[in-house]
């Protein structure tokens, strides 16, 4: 993994006019962050030590609850809350943990933890969706060292479809790293994930990052699939050095939603909607992104 000082983001006169004039209007305010990790203090610490060895260092260092107070000072009116699991027998513990806060939390829509192939999967899905009124389902392929592809994974996201709830699977290459302790530019491919859409014709999925590094080939994708969505998280920050063609995510912005992956961030939690506000030209397309596919995704 390559990781990239935090520089200031370079925008064009037209681009910082066109971000002067949306924030002026408002347009940066009451927006759905569809990638955001809440997780108890202690598992922030663990993910903290483990960028500052393999990865960048997190600008933010606080606990959930400053977490959303954060985001709320960004713009956010809405957060969709990820968790995901490490290794088995945590994604209980996570989701009793992320119920809590959407109970607290009105503006929070809570995404449940599971390790596929973990004792009782299926159970633990059942058991977040149905008892504890969480939205869906997070699997994270690098850390669970799995394949969207991989039939655990697969019974997994089958069930997502019976029960008609959204999976946010992070199933793209990058950002690659070899403390993942698998290669994850084999483990993930675009191909690998028109696979399950294929076999799973009913899933809605979410492919976080635009599917980085296969850009292109993910927007492409959510032409032949009405389920697959694509969100910005990281992709559209000017941090990494590539990022998807702005043409082509304005063009395919019906399928794409904002989030930010804050708190797990070099930078501030708001970098990624000035850029995304500063190089989309259509003003539909950018609430589209910003705000207006996430109400109907997640609430629909």
């Amino acid at each position: 993994m390559r990781v990239p000082p935090v520089r200031p983001s370079r925008f064009t006169p037209a681009q910082q006019a066109r971000l002067d004039r949306r924030r002026l209007a408002g347009q940066l305010a009451g927006l759905w962050d569809s990638h955001v990790h809440l997780f108890p203090d202690a598992i922030y610490a663990a993910l903290h030590r483990w960028f500052d060895a393999h990865a960048w260092h997190i600008r933010f260092r606080g606990g959930a609850e400053p977490v959303l107070a954060n985001l709320a000072a960004a713009g956010a009116r809405k957060v969709v809350a990820l968790a995901f699991a490490h290794k088995a027998g945590v994604s209980r513990y996570l989701n009793h943990f992320l119920a809590d806060l959407c109970r607290a939390h009105p503006q929070v829509i809570g995404v449940a933890a599971v390790l596929p192939g973990e004792p009782d999967d299926l159970g633990i899905v059942d058991e977040a969706i149905g008892r504890q009124e969480l939205r869906g389902v997070k699997i994270h392929c690098h850390v669970s060292n799995l394949a969207i592809d991989d039939p655990r994974v697969v019974r997994v996201l089958a069930r997502c479809a019976e029960l008609r709830v959204p999976a946010v699977v992070h199933a793209g290459k990058e950002p690659s790293s070899a403390a993942y302790g698998v290669d994850t530019r084999t483990l993930c491919s675009v191909e690998r994930t028109r696979a399950v859409l294929r076999r799973l014709p009913d899933l809605k999925l979410v492919v976080p990052h635009v599917g980085a590094d296969e850009f292109a080939a993910y927007l492409a994708l959510t032409r032949q699939f009405e389920g697959l969505y694509l969100d910005t998280a990281m992709a559209c920050a000017d941090y990494f050095d590539h990022q998807p063609d702005w043409a082509g995510l304005e063009a395919c912005a019906e399928r794409v939603l904002y989030g930010t992956d804050f708190p797990i961030l070099p930078y501030e939690a708001d970098r990624e909607i000035s850029v995304i506000a500063a190089h989309i030209g259509d003003d539909a397309a950018f609430c589209a992104i910003a705000r207006d596919n996430a109400a109907r995704f997640w609430l629909n």
